[in-house]
């Protein structure tokens, strides 16, 4: 008899509760905890793998330190479900051992900058559609999953950040309310992104 045991989780995301019952699969998750760090995160290795290619193959000339990957971070890149790096960061970083991963994810991971000078969260987006085509059926969901505590205006960065690559539809992840649901059930609510002083709606 064997048994997976499921690691900790390398970002802790507290979300709101909501009273849809929409779910969701096949899509990238980007997180945002309380001090306003994202992260993204994508269930397939395959796609994981995929998006770092087209991140490479599109942004290489920006980035240029993904061209000295090797075969091997790019594995290590694709096993973990969760990344919060910046790019110029990636490559000590798929260096490190397990036990040093696992320090850095759940004490030093920075967070993928989004501002507007550095907005490489943008990037890893797009990297990921390409990914979809490339390896998927063509269509990747985004979604959302903000901590509950924290400021509407970081969650209103990540919007930019979607809108100015022509996304203006995501999901936003909620727990679904009642008191039999007391974690986070990873249920979705569609979300459409507002036009410029408009307003949204869930």
């Amino acid at each position: 008899l064997t048994a997976k045991f499921r690691p900790n989780a390398a970002v802790n995301v507290d979300v709101p509760i909501a009273r849809s019952e929409k779910t969701f699969k096949n899509a990238l998750t980007i997180l945002v905890d309380q001090k306003g760090r994202s992260f993204v995160s994508l269930n397939e290795t395959k796609v994981r793998y995929a998006m770092l290619e087209q991140l490479t193959e599109k942004y290489g000339d920006k980035y240029p330190g993904l061209a000295k990957l090797t075969e091997k971070q790019k594995n290590v890149f694709a096993l973990d479900d969760t990344w919060g790096t910046p790019i110029e960061d990636m490559g000590r970083v798929l260096n490190m051992n397990g036990r040093e991963f696992g320090d850095y994810q759940q004490k030093e991971m920075p967070g993928i900058p989004y501002d507007s000078i550095h907005n490489q969260l943008g990037d890893w987006v797009q990297a990921a559609r390409y990914a979809a085509q490339e390896v998927g059926d063509g269509s990747i969901k985004i979604a959302i999953k903000g901590d509950k505590n924290t400021t509407n205006r970081y969650v209103k960065e990540i919007v930019k950040t979607l809108t100015e690559r022509d996304i203006h539809t995501f999901l936003l992840i909620t727990s679904l309310s009642g008191p039999e649901n007391g974690g986070d059930q990873a249920n979705a609510g569609g979300a459409a992104a507002p036009a410029a002083g408009g307003e949204k709606t869930n």
